[in-house]
Parts: C-alpha cells; structure tokens; sequence
C-alpha cells in the first residue's frame, strides 16, 4: 500500500506540472529526473547550492540571478513544482513573452521591478565581462538609455526594454534542451 501513495504522490506531482506549462510527457520525464539528480539530500525539494549544479545552467553568466529569482524572499529550497515553473521558462514551448519577461527580471539586479541604468551595468558587465573597456561601456549605456527609457525617468520599463531586445534572440539564449 505504501507504493501505491508513492505513485499516487508522483501522478499529483505530474498532473501539477501539466498545470504549470506546456510540458509535453518526455519533458516531465526529464524534469522528475533532473530534479532528482539534483536533491542529493533527497528532501524532496531543492537548495540554492543544488540549483547551482544543473548543468544546463551552468556555464550560464547570469546564473547568480537565475537562483535569486528562483528563490523569492531568499528562501531556502524550491519544491518539484517551482523548478518546473522555472524550466518552464526555458522551455521551446515558452512565448517570447514569458521569456523577455523572464529575463527584464534577470536584468532587474536590484529587483525593484524596474531596470536602472546601474542594473544595466551590471548586465553589461556580466555579459562582456572584461572585453569592454569602461569608457565604450558608458557610451554604450548612455545610448541605450538615451534611446530606450521612453519617459527619461533613468529606468527602463519592461515596454522599454522589450525595444531595446526586439532584434536579439532572445528565445534562443533563453531555450535549453532538456
């Protein structure tokens, strides 16, 4: 009997999921396993430390952020359905939407739901790490606020940055295989 509240368990676990996204059952499947692999104290859900060892994750600059925003009001673990709601995004199934914004909160650094052009730094800086010097990185700010914050208030507005990001793939960088 103790099985059968197992399976019982994992079906909820799974219905749940389809709930979340548009999974398709192989996603799932990987999903559950992903997650398993990655709750190597088996409590059933995952810590920050843990979410750092997923490898489709882990070459990816922004990753500090991803966990952050993983984890609202620093809390300490997520369960099986917030890592799916967090895969969901990086899903091929995931709209442009969804993903732009996902990453306006990526940008976000300080999370007060706007981007200023400090956040935007420290964007910019992740991304070209050393291969900009700061005089070109300030011009280059400078531009992107001067053609983007659309009130000239020094933030960007999720409208704001949605312009600054039509032209990128955006999708693309945020869609992984798993």
């Amino acid at each position: 009997a103790e099985s059968d509240s197992g399976g019982l368990s994992e079906l909820r676990q799974v219905e749940e999921m389809k709930m979340v996204a548009n999974f398709t059952d192989k996603e799932i499947t990987r999903i559950l396993q992903i997650f398993s692999k990655l709750d190597t104290d088996q409590t059933g859900s995952i810590s920050k430390e843990e979410l750092y060892n997923l490898a489709q994750f882990k070459h990816n600059p922004f990753l500090h952020r991803i966990v952050a925003i993983a984890f609202p009001h620093d809390s300490e673990s997520i369960t099986l359905k917030e890592f799916a709601q967090l895969m969901s995004i990086f899903s091929i199934r995931a709209s442009r939407e969804q993903k732009l914004r996902f990453a306006y909160r990526v940008y976000d650094d300080d999370d007060d739901g706007r981007i200023s052009r400090e956040d935007l730094r420290k964007s910019m800086k992740t991304i070209v790490q050393d291969a900009m010097d700061e005089e070109f990185l300030e011009e280059v700010l400078q531009k992107v606020m001067e053609e983007a914050d659309s009130d000239e208030d020094g933030y960007l507005v999720f409208e704001d940055f949605s312009k600054v990001v039509m032209n990128t793939d955006i999708e693309g960088k945020l869609t992984i295989e798993f």
